[in-house]
């Protein structure tokens, strides 16, 4: 899928790690209160187990649908995922850090408006403290549907709100790239790695515009960075492979 986990990476883990459990049934707490605990290790797997004991103990109340939620999400259970999610909507009253969630959701689903749909909801509901990561989300879905002015849009949008947020000027470079303007995409790339040093896509997709420049030394700096930085990552792997194509 040429999805790139966008919505897991940057988007989901609003469903509530900060979020008090004081208000939950005493048998449904430790249940929920484990499972994102699981969630925030890579375990979905023990994170559904808890989850689904938490929502038995305590069906009424939305954190612990939007964990399960969750928990399904990371299993690519997607319609499973959505259930829930729609469940914690009900019974919090729309809250929009569900709805962002659902967004995201729709994004690892590749349901493209129906993430706009519920971004714009999350990102417009003034109670809703990161509407600049919904933004960015509504950004990505019309990057994806290949909507790149309306891409642009959104992401100015959240960058009035969140200016050094390092992955939008990211994503503002790669629909710079993607419209063909090399030289805003990367200006892009470079903010983002000025806010965040060891980016090291925003690194890597820089330097394949150096390269196209035929700025090679400055391209095998930035690849040399990546390697330096995150030796054994995947970028860091693609990196070191790429610079042995130049040497």
């Amino acid at each position: 899928m040429a999805y790139r986990n966008f919505a897991v990476v940057l988007l989901i883990f609003l469903l509530g790690a900060c979020v008090s459990s004081s208000d939950m049934e005493p048998k449904a707490r430790p249940h929920y209160t484990l499972g994102l605990s699981h969630l925030q290790a890579g375990n979905p797997t023990f994170a559904l187990r808890e989850f689904l004991k938490a929502v038995e103990d305590n069906p009424n109340d939305p954190q612990v649908h939007a964990g399960l939620a969750r928990a399904y999400q990371s299993k690519n259970a997607f319609i499973l995922s959505e259930q829930h999610y729609k469940k914690a909507l009900a019974l919090s009253d729309n809250d929009p850090k569900y709805q962002n969630n659902l967004g995201a959701l729709y994004l690892s689903m590749e349901r493209w408006d129906q993430a706009i749909e519920y971004f714009n909801e999350a990102a417009g509901n003034l109670l809703f403290m990161r509407s600049e990561l919904a933004l960015m989300g509504k950004g990505y879905a019309y990057y994806r549907k290949g909507d790149y002015p309306a891409a642009l849009q959104a992401y100015r949008d959240a960058e009035t709100i969140a200016p050094r947020l390092a992955s939008l000027h990211f994503h503002v470079g790669e629909t710079y790239a993607a419209l063909g303007r090399e030289k805003l995409a990367k200006a892009s790339y470079e903010k983002a790695i000025f806010f965040a040093p060891a980016y090291a896509e925003a690194r890597y997709q820089l330097a394949i515009l150096l390269l196209k420049e035929q700025q090679i030394d400055a391209a095998k700096e930035q690849l040399s960075k990546i390697v330096e930085q995150s030796t054994l990552s995947d970028w860091g792997l693609r990196a070191a492979d790429f610079l042995k194509t130049l040497k």
